[in-house]
């Protein structure tokens, strides 16, 4: 029967629970958390292999690091801050916590990918100011084909209310809505664009850091919201 130990945390949940598991093939020692179910071991030939580290990854991150400052910082290569920035994206779904909102703000942000002038991306995102959370997102070009596709991911909410700046596009796709037009009107998501470009390099209007390829570019954005909705108090 295996032995409760005390002397040894889950780095993943910081339980106590903690009892030996086999080894490794190298002969280390393998433990697993009673608490949260994962195993671990207390030490790792790989840095990268370490809960720790790749929660520092995604912390920094969160925290405007680019990839290389975090790779520099956390002694761990590029690939391997690429790599957590993915695995740790495909954990995130932004889910409305709600089935009715009053009001629905919707702005836009401009970026890019490998090049400024030739792959431009824009980023739409709806924000309900009542639960202080991001309903939906979606990156593509300034259009209202673009707007159409965030509004589909809205579908099954009922809003009462859309606020946006003036740009026609957003008149056009909310014809027939409760659409209201005004600058005091979307004051709270243009608080939230601004705490945003604080916490995300790529997002800043003249920036020199961005991702190489779409899929890290799109990964670090929705690791941005997940955190946004549910740590809210540590942005």
């Amino acid at each position: 029967m295996s032995k409760v130990l005390t002397k040894v945390n889950c780095p993943h949940c910081q339980g106590a629970k903690v009892v030996k598991n086999g080894r490794k093939k190298d002969g280390t020692q393998n433990f697993l958390c009673k608490s949260c179910g994962k195993q671990f071991q207390q030490a790792y030939r790989y840095k990268g292999a370490d809960p720790k580290i790749k929660h520092l990854i995604v912390s920094m991150l969160l925290r405007n690091s680019g990839i290389r400052d975090i790779a520099m910082v956390l002694q761990v290569s590029r690939v391997c801050v690429l790599n957590q920035l993915l695995k740790q994206s495909e954990k995130c779904v932004i889910t409305p916590k709600q089935k009715h909102y009053k009001s629905v703000q919707i702005d836009e942000f401009w970026s890019y990918v490998q090049h400024k002038k030739k792959h431009k991306r824009w980023l739409f995102y709806a924000y309900a100011p009542e639960t202080n959370e991001v309903l939906g997102y979606v990156i593509g070009n300034r259009s209202a084909k673009t707007i159409k596709k965030l509004l589909q991911m809205l579908k099954d909410i009922e809003i009462e209310q859309y606020c946006t700046d003036n740009w026609a596009a957003f008149a056009e796709v909310l014809a027939g809505q409760n659409h209201q037009v005004g600058k005091h009107l979307t004051r709270h998501i243009e608080g939230v664009n601004n705490a945003l470009r604080a916490r995300n390099r790529r997002l800043v209007r003249k920036t020199t850091c961005f991702s190489k390829k779409d899929k890290y570019h799109e990964a670090a954005i929705k690791i941005m919201f997940q955190q946004w909705n549910y740590d809210y108090h540590t942005f």
